[in-house]
């Protein structure tokens, strides 16, 4: 192997309403098996000792959708956190969400760093959830921030950014995988991403396996990274 097992591995999760259409269902039966697979992934990661999983839940872009389905997934995120998320406590995983989280409905919001707030001192795989979230719009944010602190153009440098986005204390992602065969990053992590190996999985999310999952990591395992510069062979 070229390179040790990510610390850090992101995912868009893509494909949930294409596989319900194919599959003549609702969409938002496409949504829960995705959820279901996002269980099954964070569980192996825990089990696995990887130490950071992000999962692309909801951007910004995501506001663009009928009313109707942006209805029913938000119902289903509360489904999922009034419900569905002890597996996180039990298994002793961090809940860490991402992204413009107090704009959200106020149940919705509350639910979420309610979650967080109980596992923030669990010592298993952190689990970054990015929901209302835009890459763009992270980088704004720290922006912002600097700027509140008064800090001229010339003092700003990268490690400054750094620690005023969503993710001060994570190291960025070796891996990032994408489902649904489609190759494009849409707006997920820009700042963090730079030196990722980006690999395209072309099954559906709700039909991703955790067998799928560790094919991607063997795959990222011996990939020569160059980071820019010569090859190690």
């Amino acid at each position: 192997m070229r390179n040790p097992k990510p610390e850090h591995i992101a995912i868009i999760m893509d494909g949930n309403r294409r596989w319900a259409k194919e599959n003549n269902t609702q969409t938002i039966l496409g949504h829960k098996k995705g959820l279901d697979t996002a269980r099954e992934i964070c569980i192996y990661c825990n089990q696995n000792e990887i130490k950071y999983l992000t999962l692309y839940a909801f951007s910004i872009q995501n506001w663009s959708r009928s009313s109707k389905e942006i209805d029913s997934l938000f119902a289903l995120f509360l489904e999922f956190f009034n419900q569905k998320s002890t597996f996180i406590i039990e298994h002793g995983m961090k809940f860490n969400p991402i992204g413009r989280i107090d704009a959200l409905d106020p149940n919705v919001k509350n639910q979420i760093y309610k979650l967080a707030e109980k596992t923030k001192n669990n010592i298993g795989t952190c689990i970054n959830v990015a929901i209302n979230y835009g890459g763009r719009e992270e980088i704004i944010d720290a922006i912002k921030k600097l700027n509140n602190q008064d800090k001229s153009i010339k003092e700003i440098s990268e490690e400054h950014i750094k620690q005023h986005t969503y993710l001060p204390d994570c190291p960025d992602p070796e891996l990032v995988i994408r489902t649904g065969g489609i190759s494009r990053i849409s707006n997920y992590l820009l700042w963090h991403i730079a030196y990722s190996e980006i690999l395209i999985s072309e099954k559906y999310w709700p039909e991703f396996k955790v067998s799928d999952f560790q094919n991607c990591i063997n795959e990222y395992m011996e990939i020569d990274r160059k980071f820019g510069g010569a090859s190690n062979e």
